[in-house]
């Protein structure tokens, strides 16, 4: 009994590790210091065996074969690829991904550490915010907007999505932490999330926000479905005019929303970043139709949308840069355990066998699911930590 409890305490040294890995791969500064960016795995590395002696919970799991499918798919890319070192350098990625998610993952074996490892990725994703509040200039973000402004390696739409997830993690968690010095810090980062969610004027930001709030509530008592929707409909009601009528928040996003509403119903004036995107995506799906089958090697997007349009940057979508990249098997390589999940999740809500830590990680899975039409997100930490989260928790519930 001794033992097990000195092991329990060593254990916070494994939680610092994780936190400081989830700080440094959310910091695209810090992540751009090699010696920073492998230091922190290598911690994660040499902590647990300190504390495991080596032994490692490694039971073979969909998500494992997911993760090994398309790290092969993305591998067997570089024979054909247009641009190798392009592709080289994400595949890197998305090993350790792969590597710090297999101990992630052997931590994972309750619904209390689910939790656990959720605060712990909002600890560390807080650092990250914190960072940039006290070293970014924030106007920056508001002229990059309009394609004016210069944010060095940073990118507004990843630091508010990263402040949108920390937020609602924040509120799940709140109540159920004892911890008053853990409580300030949900606070403080919380409030961080909010302002920063203001400046970077993603509109993807406030509709995931939002729509998240409004989903937790459907799924936190399901039975009380007329008061869950007179709730929702007043949260979309009150949020829709605050964006549109309050002044700061209409120059901020307002009339970004108005813009992608127009994109959509064809009534109204598109703004020239929207504009911009379809012309990626048309690239995109011009490219598909000459090589359907493999693509065109990972991450190779760029180099196509660089000859095509003058502009070296990524196709702003997940399914375009997966589907040009790695062709429809990646499509198949990546997505399946996507549809796995859904099929999972609703047949567990159907048989009302599904707690709420697992709709609360479906909300999110499925809202960031949808996010990709505007974001790259395949070789992203959340997206990872979403998918192996929500995936344990099924396995949980289904038991």
């Amino acid at each position: 009994m001794g033992e097990k409890k000195l092991k329990v305490k060593i254990s916070i040294f494994l939680d610092i590790a994780f936190c400081i890995f989830f700080a440094i791969a959310s910091n695209s500064d810090w992540m751009s210091n090699p010696i920073v960016w492998w230091g922190s795995i290598a911690l994660i590395f040499v902590v647990q065996f300190i504390i495991y002696g080596g032994k490692l919970n490694f039971p073979i799991s969909k998500y494992k074969i997911w993760a090994a499918l398309f790290l092969m798919t993305c591998m067997f890319s570089l024979v054909y690829s247009i641009n190798k070192n392009d592709s080289i350098n994400v595949i890197k990625t998305l090993i350790v991904l792969a590597l710090v998610m297999i101990y992630v993952e052997s931590e994972l074996n309750d619904y209390y550490s689910i939790e656990k490892m959720m605060s712990l990725y909002v600890i560390g994703i807080g650092i990250t915010l914190l960072y940039v509040l006290l070293t970014q200039d924030m106007q920056q973000f508001q002229l990059a907007i309009v394609g004016e402004g210069n944010t060095g390696r940073w990118n507004g739409n990843d630091i508010g999505m990263n402040a949108a997830v920390c937020v609602t993690m924040i509120i799940y968690l709140f109540p159920r932490m004892k911890s008053r010095f853990i409580r300030i810090y949900y606070l403080v980062i919380g409030a961080s999330s909010f302002y920063l969610m203001y400046w970077m004027g993603s509109r993807k930001t406030i509709v995931f926000f939002v729509l998240a709030i409004c989903g937790i509530i459907l799924l936190r008592q399901p039975k009380k479905i007329v008061r869950n929707l007179i709730i929702v409909i007043c949260i979309m009601t009150v949020s829709w005019s605050l964006v549109m009528e309050v002044p700061a928040l209409y120059k901020n996003v307002g009339w970004r929303l108005e813009a992608l509403t127009a994109s959509v119903t064809g009534k109204g004036t598109v703004d020239s970043s929207t504009l911009l995107r379809e012309k990626y995506i048309k690239v995109g799906k011009e490219a598909f139709k000459k090589s359907p089958i493999i693509g065109y090697g990972i991450n190779s997007y760029r180099e196509i949308n660089k000859f095509k349009t003058g502009h070296e940057t990524y196709s702003h979508n997940n399914f375009v840069e997966i589907a040009v990249g790695l062709g429809l098997i990646g499509l198949i390589a990546y997505y399946w355990l996507y549809a796995y999940l859904l099929f999972c999740y609703l047949k567990l809500l159907i048989h009302r066998k599904v707690t709420f830590v697992t709709s609360f990680l479906f909300v999110l899975f499925i809202l960031y699911l949808f996010t990709q039409v505007g974001l790259v997100v395949y070789d992203g930490l959340v997206q990872w930590m979403l998918l192996l989260l929500l995936f344990k928790a099924i396995g949980l519930d289904s038991k």
